[in-house]
C-alpha cells in the first residue's frame, strides 16, 4: 500500500477518535455542538470511504490491518452513539420551539398590554 494511502487512512482514524472523544463527552449535553458537527463527520466519513475503496485487493500488510480494524471500531461506536444523540437532539429541538412559542407569547402579550395603555 502506498505511504500516502496509508497516512490518509491514520489521519482520518484520528479524526474520528477526536471527534468520538468530543460526541461521546457531548453525549448527556447536545447544546455544546458545533452547529458543523455532523457535516465534518459525514466529510471525514466519505473521505475515509474514498480511501478504502482505493485499497489494494490484496492482502493488507499489518499496520494496514490494524488501521482499518481501528477504523471499523469507530464506525461501530459512531453507530452506538448516535441514536442517543439524535434523541437528546430532538428533546433539545422540543425543549427551543416550546421556548420560542413562549416568548412570542410575551411578546403578543406585551404589544396587547401596550396598545390598552
Amino acid at each position: 500500500m502506498s505511504s500516502a494511502l496509508f497516512q490518509s487512512l491514520r489521519t482520518v482514524n484520528q479524526q474520528l477518535r477526536a471527534r468520538l472523544s468530543r460526541l461521546s463527552a457531548q453525549h448527556n449535553c447536545p447544546t455544546a455542538m458545533v452547529a458543523t458537527e455532523f457535516t465534518d463527520l459525514l466529510a471525514e466519513l466519505q473521505h475515509s470511504t474514498a480511501c478504502l475503496r482505493s485499497l489494494p485487493r490484496a492482502a493488507p500488510d499489518a499496520e494496514t490491518a490494524n488501521e482499518i480494524s481501528e477504523y471499523r471500531s469507530h464506525v461501530q461506536l459512531l453507530g452506538k452513539i448516535l441514536p442517543s444523540l439524535q434523541g437528546r437532539l430532538l428533546i433539545e429541538k422540543a425543549r427551543l420551539e416550546n421556548a420560542r412559542t413562549h416568548v412570542a407569547q410575551a411578546a403578543a402579550w406585551a404589544q396587547g398590554s401596550r396598545k390598552s395603555l
